[in-house]
């Protein structure tokens, strides 16, 4: 499954769907539509990883959208948002090919998808990862969780662009969200998790691991940004304490 097939399988699930932003492929009238709606989005390609083409859109002033590619700012005229971002996706391809090839491709390869405004750290964004894995016959558990803080000037929180690795007490704490009760947060980071895991794995009945990267907002609520059956867990290895990252290996 990619990234767009992921969610259409967990907006299935009554017990996961309120977690998942509202997620669309890639065209001109689902673009505006969320743009209307929500007034800032992200585009992603439906396969791939490491913050590779993704783009952050934001409303500004004067019928103007911001968008920020890696460190990246342009503001583009509301008019031209949709032309501009065809021509950055694609590239030369928009030159050579019908208009409408061109939006079949784009809406193959990409997903828009509302942005989630993130609970932040010293105005740094951040999201967490949950490590759930399963073995043969047993149920899923939660084997791990850490804070991944976007670097400076980042909207995107990557470790190969510079995000820093946190325990996730210590990323609640350090956060804006730290008046809230951080044993509630993390109770249900870890129900959401396991719903979606097993959600996906009547999709997907041979998966044993899912990486989940999910945040947490400006208020608080729990979303699910994206599920990888195959993500890196040396990123644990960053944490102080290595008890996580050998559960992990545990498991495997």
């Amino acid at each position: 499954m990619n990234k767009l097939e992921k969610f259409n399988v967990l907006k299935e699930d009554k017990r996961v769907n309120s977690f998942v932003p509202e997620t669309r492929c890639m065209t001109e009238e689902h673009l505006w539509e969320l743009l209307k709606k929500y007034g800032a989005v992200i585009l992603k390609p439906v396969e791939g990883s490491g913050g590779r083409g993704i783009f952050c859109i934001s409303s500004e002033a004067n019928e103007a959208f911001g968008v920020q590619v890696k460190l990246r700012k342009e503001v583009i005229a509301s008019k031209d948002i949709y032309s501009y971002l065809t021509r950055e996706i694609l590239g030369d391809f928009t030159l050579y090919f019908p208009s409408g090839e061109v939006s079949e491709i784009l809406s193959e390869t990409y997903l828009v998808q509302y942005r989630i405004p993130l609970a932040e750290i010293d105005y740094r964004p951040f999201d967490i990862r949950v490590m759930v894995q399963r073995k043969n016959g047993s149920p899923w558990i939660v084997t791990g969780k850490l804070a991944k803080l976007a670097n400076s000037g980042y909207a995107i929180t990557n470790v190969n662009l510079g995000a820093t690795i946190l325990a996730i007490e210590t990323a609640l704490q350090r956060s804006s969200l730290n008046h809230l009760s951080h044993e509630a947060l993390l109770f249900q980071l870890d129900h959401v998790a396991l719903w979606a895991a097993d959600q996906l794995q009547r999709q997907d009945p041979n998966i044993k691991v899912i990486g989940f990267d999910m945040c947490l907002d400006t208020q608080g609520k729990v979303w699910i940004l994206e599920a990888n059956f195959t993500p890196h867990d040396y990123i644990f290895l960053e944490l102080e304490d290595k008890t996580m990252y050998e559960t992990i290996q545990d498991y495997k």
